[in-house]
């Protein structure tokens, strides 16, 4: 019976409880995991010691193809990869008896790295931090705690706490004092806050310039905007018009499109940009040695670079298919998972309007042409845009938008990628207005409008035929 009694013992974990308290679930990269591991136990035994195990995981969903013996045919389905970005197991205490009936606290402070992965939850991807007690038992299974999971955010994005509201003493009569209601929002101001001039704004303006003072602030808050630039406009209208005309004139098929075309209007408007500088890490896996998909996805890349020029993105083209052709001489190259990180700095402009402007492709802020914000170097004539997206939509959108571009680069650098996860460190936003030509043309009965940007001279885009009207 004996012998029976130590041959289960070693089949099951001892009779103890182990459980976890966290003095909090959010955290930032390089801040401290704080809190306690309470063991209680119903039996004494000894323990090799009492650990934490903190781990970081992304889940990735991904489609692969297949053969099907069914219909003999090559089928897709959806997989979900997994990967381990970050795992530690710090020993909390070390070798220890565990007396029965006992209840014992010990307390642990687990730092997270400073470059430590954010939590992400979509629908394709999600990436989450946990952490778990244990109980190592030699010749025995360990006994754990639930598995708990922790939120690592940006601080920037971490709320505090709300500060507890001061109780006030009850009246004799025993009525409840009443509580103090939310102060009303602001009404749209009709005034400018430094000089008193009015001032012309719509419900979606969310920040507003004083064309008379050039006072920026927002509109919710009447907090002003200190980070205000501008770009000087450099071009007259003629000047504006001759780029216009080189732009419609590009391609084999439009040689002489703008001897046709009729100039309606030229319109000179000062546009709004958020402007953020971006610094990313990228970690990807992927394939290679299946095909030459890698060199496919950098074409790509380099005919959707709007940043690239037309020569940059003819040498990456070059390059692209000089590296097709190379694949397709080793037959005998045999597919491996890589795994790689790369990292970049961007200075990243995005339109601050709701209303997209379809003629601006996009954007590249002349940094050294920046100058502050100075309402008497706008002509009197041009048409002032307000802010339609406050500094964290805009921030959420460059985001957005710079993510697809890493997510592209690696693309770039495998045939089939498997997962890519990007940590960004982004700076405060700055506001710019720059200067925009739109010229507005007609041709063979349709209206075009080109967008020429005024301090440089170069062509954001815009409308054009597919090749010239006879």
């Amino acid at each position: 019976m004996s012998f029976l009694r130590k041959f289960k013992e070693k089949l099951t974990p001892p009779k103890a409880s182990i459980s976890l308290e966290l003095a909090k679930w959010h955290l930032s990269p390089g801040e401290n995991v704080e809190g306690n591991v309470i063991v209680k136990s119903e039996e004494g035994f000894d323990a090799a010691g009492i650990r934490c195990e903190i781990e970081c995981i992304e889940d990735v969903k991904s489609r692969v193809s297949e053969y099907d013996s069914s219909s003999k045919r090559m089928i897709e389905k959806e997989v979900w990869n997994r990967i381990t970005h970050y795992s530690e197991k710090p020993t909390i205490f070390g070798p220890i008896h565990i007396a029965s009936g006992s209840t014992q606290t010990f307390p642990i402070t687990i730092r997270l790295p400073t470059s430590a992965w954010l939590t992400y939850k979509g629908a394709d991807r999600k990436l989450t931090w946990s952490i778990k007690g244990v109980i190592a038992v030699e010749g025995r299974p360990d006994a754990t705690s639930k598995t708990l999971e922790i939120e690592v955010k940006e601080p920037q994005q971490i709320q505090p706490p709300p500060l507890p509201v001061p109780q006030m003493a009850a009246a004799p009569t025993m009525v409840e004092a009443a509580k103090p209601e939310p102060p009303p929002s602001l009404p749209l101001p009709t005034n400018c806050s430094r000089c008193g001039a009015p001032l012309n704004l719509t419900q979606e303006d969310l920040v507003i310039t004083c064309r008379y003072c050039g006072f920026t602030m927002t509109v919710a808050t009447r907090a002003e905007i200190k980070r205000h630039s501008m770009l000087e406009n450099r071009l007259f209208a003629q000047q504006a018009v001759e780029a216009a005309r080189k732009y419609m004139d590009k391609g084999i098929f439009r040689v002489g499109v703008s001897k046709e075309a009729l100039i309606t209007d030229v319109k000179l408007r000062y546009v709004p940009f958020w402007v953020c500088q971006v610094t990313t890490n990228t970690y990807f896996r992927g394939v290679t040695g299946t095909g030459i998909m890698g060199e496919v996805h950098q074409a790509q890349e380099a005919v959707a670079d709007k940043r690239s020029s037309g020569l940059a993105k003819l040498g990456k083209l070059v390059l692209a298919g000089a590296k097709a052709y190379a694949e397709t001489q080793q037959k005998d190259r045999q597919p491996q998972t890589v795994a790689y990180s790369f990292s970049n700095t961007y200075i990243w402009p995005t339109l601050a309007r709701r209303t997209m402007i379809s003629e601006i492709n996009y954007y590249d802020v002349p940094a050294g042409r920046k100058i502050p914000f100075d309402v008497g170097k706008i002509p009197p004539d041009a048409e002032f845009l307000n802010v339609e997206l406050n500094e964290e939509e805009a921030k959420a959108k460059i985001r957005s938008e710079v993510e697809a571009k890493e997510r592209l680069i690696a693309c770039g650098k495998v045939d089939t990628l498997e997962t890519c996860s990007t940590n960004f460190v982004m700076s405060e936003a700055e506001l710019v207005h720059a200067p925009v030509w739109f010229v507005h043309y007609t041709l063979g009965g349709e209206n075009y409008v080109v967008a020429v940007e005024g301090c440089e001279g170069k062509v954001l885009g815009g409308g054009r035929p597919l090749f010239k009207i006879k």
